[in-house]
């Protein structure tokens, strides 16, 4: 589950992670303003994304079919809960100047169903939590935040949004002025 958890969260951690870094820094910079948030439960995927002046867009796809959320859905969507009811222990841990990389699990069982990947680099922090509910994607639980994404960024993760359909993609961007 671990191996799985960081090859999903690879391209994001590599997108988080452009940039050149010496030794001497400490506080990279931000990247940018956007508040990038992917949420799936059981089989039915939300897209939310928020803007630096605090505009929202959000889609859900379920069953092939997309759809836009008006405000009052994406209000009523609140914080993303813990996939975990017990925060697990840091099994894995990388600390290098303007890179901190961090898995949580169950350490004493290696093919847990939960874990939790945190990347900081870059300005950007991507926080994945997934959580496996069994044989099969439709009881699978995953929570993806990232912050300080850049306009562009926003752009195409909009754009990337998998089953999204081209009119809901459209209306998201210009939701969030993209």
């Amino acid at each position: 589950m671990r191996v799985l958890l960081l090859a999903l969260a690879a391209p994001l951690i590599l997108g988080a992670c452009t940039g050149s870094y010496s030794s001497s820094d400490t506080a990279p910079e931000p990247a940018g303003g956007y508040t990038l948030e992917v949420r799936a439960v059981e089989g039915v995927q939300t897209y939310i994304v928020t803007a630096p002046d605090g505009r929202q867009t959000a889609s859900t796809v379920a069953e092939g079919m997309s759809s836009l959320l008006d405000a009052d859905q994406i209000q009523r969507l609140g914080a993303a809960e813990p996939l975990s009811a017990e925060p697990h222990p840091e099994v894995f841990a990388l600390r290098l100047p303007g890179v901190n990389i961090s898995v949580a699990a169950d350490e004493d069982n290696p093919n847990g169903d939960s874990a939790t990947v945190l990347v900081n680099a870059g300005g950007r922090t991507v926080h994945v939590d997934a959580e496996d509910g069994g044989p099969g994607e439709n009881d699978d639980r995953a929570n993806v935040m990232i912050t300080g994404a850049t306009e562009s960024d926003a752009r195409d993760f909009i754009n990337d949004a998998e089953d999204v359909s081209a009119e809901v993609k459209q209306q998201m961007l210009t939701a969030v002025g993209l």
